[in-house]
């Protein structure tokens, strides 16, 4: 082959490239115009209703636009860029951020959008990243229970002050009393001698289902996307502490329906179904119990403390203003810090369900978590809890169905739940 045969190969291949990039270019203009074509008669997305509770006044549900119309429009075409720019999302606010997101999952769901996956990931990790790296947070608290609020599931934080104070008026509409909690993400909380910050404490209240700027424009995510569910620890020189985030977050979820004034169609079945989730859970948890014992005690793997005939026991009970005695129990390190600061002079053990119902026989029952929740459970209906649980263990074996029996608390909360939604939404529709 000559020299110039070489040269005459090399410039055709060169060509050849610059016509397949060419026209793979044209075909991705060609989809882009094919989508904005398909998109024609859609607008931007406007603020939704900050959730499908009805009230009397329900078209005050929704709060007054945070992007304007000139911003949505500037924002909005980057939903067909080819691969949107990183840095462009900084120079974003996080109202426009959202907004972003929210206009290409409607557009999307309409007709695909070029990239959509790949541009949806990186709108979706820079709102996870502030989220993340946010010094302060506001997040809305429940006033009935001390907790952050739980609404369908849900926490709900916000990355402006004003945003979730006008978020939380909505809800005190829907008779709620909530407040906006302003709260250092990184103030570590003291949880048994090791300091925890606040998505860590998320996990052991429970809540993992995460809204942000839910009433302005939002997104949804896990609390195990900021950070990892923490590992077990130990308290010190002290056993393996429990940590009960499915109990923790079924107490809140049924403490907040029972204390919510209002009335609506199936109700009684969603506390009905919350209350059953909530019971299971304490059947089958651990607890730390403050107590004091003479001679040595094996502590076992799991906490739990091997006693003997030899040793001398004796509980900690507090009475009530009608003289009733309960023992207090408590679900994690957490709560039990909290007795700690104000009471020296006791230790800890780690007891299961079964061993406190054997505790409890001369006195009224348990109180779980005193400074917290706060739930009563007397010993009657202690006992006549652990009798329906051994029941329904008993059925489990027999019919070989513990896997889909044990997930049916769950199941019934969501079933009652999705039944009082769409009773609600018809009853809207009809407005």
């Amino acid at each position: 082959m000559g020299i110039f045969d070489l040269f005459g190969k090399k410039k055709n291949e060169q060509e050849s490239q610059e016509e397949q990039e060419k026209a793979l270019e044209l075909q991705k203009e060609k989809t882009r115009e094919e989508a904005r074509a398909a998109h024609a008669e859609l607008e931007w997305p406007r603020i939704q209703r900050l959730n499908p509770v009805n009230t009397k006044d329900s078209t005050g549900d929704t709060l007054e636009e945070t992007v304007t119309s000139e911003r949505k429009d500037e924002i909005g075409v980057m939903i067909y860029d080819e691969d949107i720019s990183p840095d462009t999302l900084k120079f974003l606010s996080g109202q426009e951020l959202l907004f972003l997101l929210t206009a290409m999952e409607v557009f999307n769901k309409k007709a695909p959008l070029p990239e959509f996956e790949k541009n949806h990931r990186k709108v979706y990790n820079e709102v996870l990243s502030r989220v993340r790296d946010a010094e302060f947070l506001y997040v809305l608290y429940d006033q009935t229970t001390g907790f952050p609020f739980i609404d369908h599931g849900f926490a709900n934080i916000y990355y402006e002050q004003e945003l979730a104070e006008k978020a939380a008026a909505l809800f005190n509409k829907q008779f709620r009393k909530l407040i906006a909690r302003k709260i250092q993400v990184e103030n570590k909380q003291e949880n048994g001698g090791k300091a925890v910050g606040f998505f860590d404490y998320l996990y052991y209240v429970g809540i993992e289902n995460l809204i942000i700027d839910n009433g302005g424009y939002r997104a949804r995510f896990k609390r195990n996307e900021i950070v990892a569910a923490p590992g077990e620890w130990n308290m010190g020189d002290q056993p393996q502490m429990p940590t009960n985030p499915g109990l923790n977050f079924a107490m809140l979820d049924f403490l907040e329906e029972v204390r919510w004034p209002v009335k609506y169609e199936k109700r009684d079945e969603v506390l009905k179904a919350k209350e059953m989730r909530m019971l299971s859970q304490i059947r089958t948890s651990r607890f730390i119990v403050p107590m004091q014992h003479d001679g040595p005690a094996e502590a076992l793997e799991d906490g739990r403390l091997k006693l003997t005939k030899d040793n001398k026991i004796r509980f900690l009970v507090m009475k009530t203003s009608d003289d009733k005695q309960f023992m207090p129990v408590y679900t994690d390190a957490f709560e039990f810090a909290k007795l700690a600061k104000t009471t020296k002079d006791w230790n800890a053990g780690v007891f299961r369900y079964q061993d406190i119902l054997k505790f409890v026989q001369d006195k009224d029952g348990i109180r779980i978590n005193p400074d917290g929740q706060g739930l009563v459970i007397t010993k009657d209906r202690m006992m006549a809890l652990e009798m329906m649980g051994q029941q329904a263990d008993m059925m489990k074996k027999k019919n070989q169905v513990g896997k889909a029996a044990a997930s049916s608390a769950d199941g019934a909360v969501q079933q009652a739940l999705n039944q009082a939604m769409a009773k609600m939404k018809e009853d809207e529709s009809k407005q």
